[in-house]
């Protein structure tokens, strides 16, 4: 033991001689015990602020729906996202991250989902597996009537926006010229009903028309930056295969 005091003790052996000194006092003891403590729970990894949710998964977006249809067929009203987390508590796989804000969230989701297959299911597209299958069905149970009467609305609002007076076609291109140009477009495409469609445009209200040219805009920029990067890519292409027969 005279041997080991005599030797400079290394780092690794230090925490055996601070263990073999003379005994602490009670409120040392405690102290020492508190630092320790606060070691250990400083060591532990902290949880990341903003750390991103677990995904939703198939079967808790079918045990809202069910209770949201089931709350609906009983009172003709859906359900508050409060009263939904409430009834759902302990019954979903995402149940520790469930809130009202959550249940608000994912509602509006499956809203806007429900509107795409239906206006996908319109153009014979029907869902092919099983799970969104169940998701469509309980969804057109939950938003179903939303869904038509925002489509009807929508209509209603296409409607009332016509013009009784129609307008000189030349005046509504300066106006709206990339609106125009897929106007003709359409009458290049379906021949037939090119006069139709003409008369349909001269008649076209100002907020649709205002509408449809901010579409047509971006839909040109995007394919403008789309065929730029296809020219970079190829000259590119045609760069690395001139270097390498040299």
């Amino acid at each position: 033991m005279a041997t080991v005091s005599g030797e400079q003790p290394s780092p690794l052996s230090s925490p055996s001689i601070h263990l073999e000194s003379a005994p602490e006092s009670p409120s040392s003891s405690s102290s020492s015990s508190s630092v320790m403590a606060s070691d250990v729970s400083s060591g532990s990894e902290p949880k990341a602020a903003g750390t991103p949710r677990p995904p939703w998964p198939v079967a808790d977006d079918i045990a809202l729906l069910e209770a949201a249809a089931s709350h609906r067929q009983r009172s003709g009203r859906l359900p508050s996202p409060a009263d939904l987390a409430r009834a759902l508590r302990g019954r979903l796989r995402a149940d520790d991250c469930l809130d009202a804000g959550r249940i608000a969230k994912e509602l509006h989701r499956l809203r806007v989902r429900h509107g795409r297959a239906a206006a996908r299911l319109a153009r014979g597209v029907l869902p092919v597996d099983e799970g969104e299958l169940a998701v469509y069905k309980l969804s057109k149970l939950v938003f179903g009537g939303a869904v038509k009467a925002k489509r009807e609305e929508n209509r209603k609002a296409r409607a009332a926006d016509a013009r009784r007076d129609p307008r000189d076609a030349a005046q509504l291109a300066a106006m709206y010229p990339c609106l125009a140009a897929e106007v003709e477009a359409v009458e290049a495409r379906f021949a037939g009903a090119a006069a139709m469609v003409k008369r349909a445009f001269r008649r076209i209200g100002d907020d649709t028309a205002a509408r449809l040219e901010a579409k047509a805009k971006r839909q040109r920029v995007a394919e403008a930056r789309a065929t730029a990067r296809l020219d970079s890519l190829r000259r590119e292409v045609a760069s690395t295969l001139l270097e390498s027969t040299k």
